[in-house]
């Protein structure tokens, strides 16, 4: 190594010390939530099993839990998974996406500190935000909840955005259209990049209105994209499915279609600023904001790109899209640090004496605090480390049987078993499939359990078409059909 080669690069050797560290931590944790039966058919479960699907030339096919055989697009327009075939023909196995999901997350810090550091000029503060990308509960939670397509457009935004900024726009192309592939939604950002890059370049002359380079490719991607959004949920989506889509359920207050739901939401600003200011709703902006100690407030240009997912998970009727704990932030993430990068940048311009290091130390112990507060690593008030904690008992008899069941068998499984057998063409979930699979299992892991299905498990016993083959305790009980 080059002499003054350590000291010449130092940001970048700590910059990939820290990715470093959290690939290596959450790839622990994702493997091990696997390994003791903490992930489950959904939603790692299905997405594995069309990406096996795929490799098997059943191109995005995948059941629903009554083991309904089914295109993956009458659920969710992520047609990345079929990207993600190939990496099956190295390692055909579900921890490939939990892999491929931790490593991208991870790189997302890359494209946070070169953001930063073209925004504020400063290194320091440009490796702090890094590392508070790395920290961040609501990208940590994304990481840790099994595997979601949709987690992967964190990076790809960023991604599009530091290459639209360096005026690199084969790479904003690419990293845009990997982004949209990952779920329907995300067209709609998109489409609102094309509108940034319109109006981020100046016309040229008033008198010819002539368009610069930048600005027709706005034009294009901002009409492009919102044409594929319209095709996906007002057609492909219910096509497939023989009905709209499955969520417009969660916003049957404001109509019953997308073109009613989309005006409704704007012809009733009373009852959607309402839905805003609900406890729930409050709670969630404050844990998204809180780590970055709200200075993304200061630049709200760039939260304009979190609209459509602020909106789909605010107003949405289900709990889950308005906590952190989930996948729902995903495409929100990257635009807060966008937004808290150029709020800095402002406040450095408001207050010129105030040194950078101020602002790091500041954001820093924002950061720390809601990790504590409310975020999954070992140190915080509930960490998420019951798979480090609380193992599977007989995990690995119970995982040796699941490996031997043939996957040409059609299987009943409960949730927590069915991303161990999702790689097979028929799948149901309990209590689904339990008089039509072959296989059915039971795997009770507490009392809970062991009464929740107490039902299904009676009625298993007494079909005369069933009969039991293997049994550890009452915790992993299956069946087969005779």
């Amino acid at each position: 190594m080059p002499k003054g080669f350590t000291s010449l690069h130092k940001h970048a050797i700590i910059l990939g010390i820290f990715v470093i560290i959290y690939f290596l931590y959450f790839t622990t944790a994702s493997f091990l939530r696997y390994d003791n039966f903490y992930t489950g058919r959904f939603d790692l479960g299905n997405m594995d099993q069309a990406v096996w699907n795929t490799t098997q030339g059943r191109i995005f096919q995948t059941n629903g839990q009554d083991g309904e055989i089914i295109s993956r697009h009458a659920v969710h327009a992520d047609f990345i998974l079929i990207l993600l075939a190939p990496f099956y023909f190295i390692w055909e196995h579900p921890k490939t996406l939990l892999l491929i999901q931790t490593s991208i997350l991870a790189l997302g810090a890359v494209f946070v500190y070169a953001i930063s550091k073209n925004v504020l000029k400063n290194k320091n503060l440009s490796l702090v935000f890094a590392f508070l990308y790395l920290f961040n509960p609501a990208m940590q939670y994304t990481n840790l909840y099994d595997f979601h397509a949709v987690t992967l457009a964190t990076t790809f935004l960023l991604g599009a955005f530091y290459f639209l900024y360096q005026k690199r726009y084969f790479l904003f192309l690419l990293f845009a259209l990997l982004a949209a592939l990952t779920k329907e939604q995300i067209w709609i950002i998109i489409a609102l990049f094309g509108l940034y890059t319109i109006f981020r370049s100046r016309i040229k002359t008033l008198s010819t209105i002539r368009l610069s380079k930048p600005q027709i490719l706005g034009i294009a991607t901002f009409i492009v994209s919102l044409g594929i959004f319209y095709l996906l949920i007002w057609h492909v989506i219910p096509q497939a499915r023989e009905g709209g889509h499955f969520a417009l359920s969660y916003y049957s207050d404001f109509g019953e279609s997308p073109t009613n739901i989309i005006k409704n939401i704007f012809l009733s600003p009373q009852k959607t600023l309402g839905t805003f200011f609900q406890k729930e709703q409050s709670d969630y902006l404050t844990q998204l904001f809180l780590p970055l100690g709200f200075f993304s407030l200061l630049s709200p240009l760039y939260l304009v790109f979190t609209a459509p997912d602020l909106l789909i998970n605010l107003l949405s009727s289900n709990d889950n899209l308005h906590q952190i704990y989930y996948q729902y932030s995903a495409a929100i993430t990257p635009f807060i640090f966008i937004s808290a990068i150029y709020g800095t940048r402002r406040l450095k311009i408001w207050f010129p004496k105030v040194s950078y290091a101020l602002f790091a130390f500041y954001l820093l112990i924002s950061t720390f605090y809601a990790s504590y507060s409310y975020g999954p690593l070992p140190f915080a008030k509930k960490p998420n480390i019951d798979m480090f904690i609380k193992p599977q008992e007989n995990k690995e008899e119970i995982e040796s049987y699941l490996s031997q069941i043939p996957n040409s068998y059609s299987v009943a499984a409960t949730n927590n078993a069915g991303s161990h057998l999702s790689q097979r063409q028929v799948i149901y979930t309990i209590p689904y499939g339990i008089e039509k699979a072959d296989i059915v299992v039971f795997l009770l892991s507490d009392k809970k359990s062991q009464e929740e299905f107490e039902d299904e498990v009676k009625t298993v016993k007494s079909n005369k078409n069933y009969k039991e083959v293997y049994r550890i305790n009452q915790s992993f009980i299956v069946f087969e059909k005779q």
